[in-house]
């Protein structure tokens, strides 16, 4: 199961500035304020990094409207951007006794080592190795440390260093962790990612498909939903008793495989109905 810890939310609707909304403990956190202060908002980015593609269901006219727009003292954004960080507590009570019994065994390893070189130390007389190569200059060492090589660049014995290019970092993760961000620029392009890497809608669809998480799951339920729940069909009620139970994510894997096969047997109809022409063309001459 997993459960929300921390949002981030910068540009969207009415956060300008970077704010970090934070959950802690495995209690009730309440977000308490005035009217249109930004409560609602807050839901609003939940629903969106997950998926939410509704302009209406985000109480907006469009979907460039949850950009913040700008004020009379502050200029508008061309970014919203939510970040969502969510944790399996089994999965990261598990990785941490495991990381501390290798570091315990780590420990115990080194200190056993240690004592051996000292009475071996002790024993045996200590021999100094010359080495025929050259001394390196402490500039030559650290470059070989670094992987990075020597060129020359004058012919008076300057050398110039060649530095690799740097890779982009990857954010540290921690075991059991799972870091959702979407992004919303003002030309209408829009990106996910899941762990610092780009990704798609349909992955964190199936993501958090079966685990109550989603724009129309039970996990989020607004001003009214549960009215509007009571009141539906009961085919629309089924929908969402089924997300509890689990069931929606092999539904719609089994919907998907079906369009698969369905788009297969046309495929395959449409190269038999060429080749029956092209044997009938060529009888014909």
């Amino acid at each position: 199961m997993l459960k929300l810890r921390k949002v981030e939310i910068v540009g969207f609707k009415s956060f300008c500035e970077r704010t970090v909304v934070t959950f802690s403990g495995s209690g009730t956190t309440c977000i308490v304020g005035p009217n249109g202060c930004g409560k609602s908002n807050v839901v609003d980015a939940i629903s969106w990094v997950l998926g939410e593609q509704s302009h209406k269901s985000l109480r907006a006219e469009r979907m460039a409207d949850c950009i913040f727009n700008g004020t009379t003292k502050r200029p508008p954004l061309g970014l919203a951007e939510v970040t969502i960080t969510m944790e399996d507590p089994e999965l990261a009570e598990a990785a941490r006794f495991v990381m501390e019994s290798a570091a315990s065994e780590t420990a115990t390893d080194s200190a056993t080592l240690v004592t051996e070189n000292s009475e071996d130390s002790a024993l045996t007389d200590v021999t100094e190795i010359l080495s025929l190569d050259p001394a390196q200059s402490p500039e030559t060492q650290e470059a070989a440390a670094d992987g990075s090589a020597l060129s020359p660049a004058e012919p008076g014995g300057k050398f110039k260093r060649k530095r690799k290019l740097a890779e982009k970092p990857v954010p540290a993760m921690r075991p059991g962790e799972v870091v959702v961000s979407r992004r919303l620029y003002r030309s209408g392009q829009s990106e996910y990612l899941i762990n610092g890497r780009v990704g798609r809608l349909r992955d964190i669809q199936e993501m958090f498909m079966g685990v109550g998480l989603g724009p129309d799951s039970y996990a989020i339920i607004e001003q009214g939903r549960i009215g509007l729940i009571l009141s539906t069909k009961p085919m629309e009620r089924r929908a969402i008793i089924e997300e509890a139970a689990g069931v929606t994510k092999f539904k719609t894997k089994k919907r998907l495989a079906e369009a698969k096969l369905e788009s297969s047997k046309v495929n395959l109809s449409r190269v038999s109905t060429t080749s029956w022409w092209k044997s009938k063309s060529s009888l014909a001459r």
